[in-house]
């Protein structure tokens, strides 16, 4: 075992500690901080596996900073994840039901638990608007008539962004999301206001 990794160190010890358990007839409670730590993805996902089968007969409570760990973990129902966030110099729990998505998004864990506003998240709940507006009509919008039907008139938000090189045309979430897409001609969006642009589409989904 010395010469295989760490992470297949702590694997195997749990295997041993579980067949120990079972051998005694006890009950075993697992505690795990940073399961994620030393294990690549694809052995995340099998240690997952893992330890669900083991949760059937033993209790087991882990910490993690990895949000495909979370994912993962969320696919089965009897799993109970809080989120724990610092506020003010206080731990509070978050709740990860908050989402606003319809489906399991690491990027979205990752906005939930630690606050990190990624162009992909971005992405996710603006295409998610626009599918939403695009199931109730005959034939989708463009990205600027979306813009100007759901973002401006529906929600009130203001066209001070430039679009396709002319100014005050689409509202900041439209602009973000040209800017993602098209680095090389819309430039490099900023993070402050993908954050902001997050919490609004956020609201909007909700």
């Amino acid at each position: 075992l010395d010469s295989l990794g760490s992470g297949y160190e702590m694997i195997f010890s749990l295997l041993y500690s579980f067949y120990l358990s079972q051998q005694s007839n006890k009950q075993l409670i697992v505690l795990i901080d940073e399961a994620e730590l030393h294990l690549h993805p694809k052995l995340q996902e099998d240690f997952v596996k893992m330890l669900l089968e083991f949760s059937k007969t033993a209790q087991i409570i882990l910490t993690t900073h990895s949000p495909l760990f979370v994912k993962q973990v969320l696919y089965n129902e009897k799993v109970q994840v809080n989120v724990l966030k610092k506020e003010s110099g206080k731990v509070k729990i978050a709740k990860i039901d908050d989402r606003a998505l319809p489906y399991l998004s690491a990027n979205e864990i990752n906005f939930i638990a630690f606050g990190l506003p990624t162009e992909e998240y971005h992405n996710e709940l603006y295409e998610e608007l626009k599918i939403r507006d695009d199931n109730n009509r005959t034939s989708p919008l463009n990205l600027k008539d979306f813009d100007i039907k759901f973002f401006q008139r529906g929600k009130q938000e203001v066209a001070n962004c430039s679009y396709n090189g002319v100014d005050n045309q689409v509202s900041v979430h439209t602009y973000l999301r040209t800017q993602i897409h098209h680095r090389g001609t819309a430039g490099q969006a900023d993070v402050g206001q993908i954050k902001q642009s997050i919490e609004k589409m956020r609201e909007f989904l909700i």
